[in-house]
C-alpha cells in the first residue's frame, strides 16, 4: 500500500534542480522583497523610536506598514510561486 503511495505521489529531486530552482532569477527578486522589506522595516523602527518631530514619526509609521505589506506580499508570492509549479 505505502509502495503505491510513494510511486504516485512522492517524487525525488536531486540537489542540483533544487539548487538551480532556489537560485533562479525569479526567486532571488522575491528574496530580495522580503529581505529589503525586512531591513527597511527596522529602519523604520529605529527611526519611529529615536525620532521627536512629529512628522518623522508619522513617516517612519508609514514607512513601517509599507514594509510590512512588501514582506507579507513577498512571502505569499514565493509561496504562489513555489505551490503553481510543483
Amino acid at each position: 500500500m505505502y509502495r503505491q503511495f510513494e510511486q504516485k505521489f512522492i517524487t525525488t529531486v536531486s540537489a542540483r534542480d533544487a539548487l538551480r530552482y532556489a537560485t533562479d532569477d525569479e526567486m532571488l527578486k522575491l528574496y530580495g522583497v522580503v529581505i529589503g522589506s525586512w531591513i527597511v522595516a527596522l529602519f523604520a523602527q529605529f527611526v519611529f523610536q529615536t525620532s521627536y518631530q512629529p512628522i518623522v514619526t508619522f513617516g517612519a509609521g508609514v514607512l513601517f506598514l509599507g514594509s510590512a505589506v512588501a514582506f507579507i506580499g513577498g512571502i505569499v508570492a514565493t509561496a504562489h510561486k513555489v505551490l503553481a509549479e510543483s
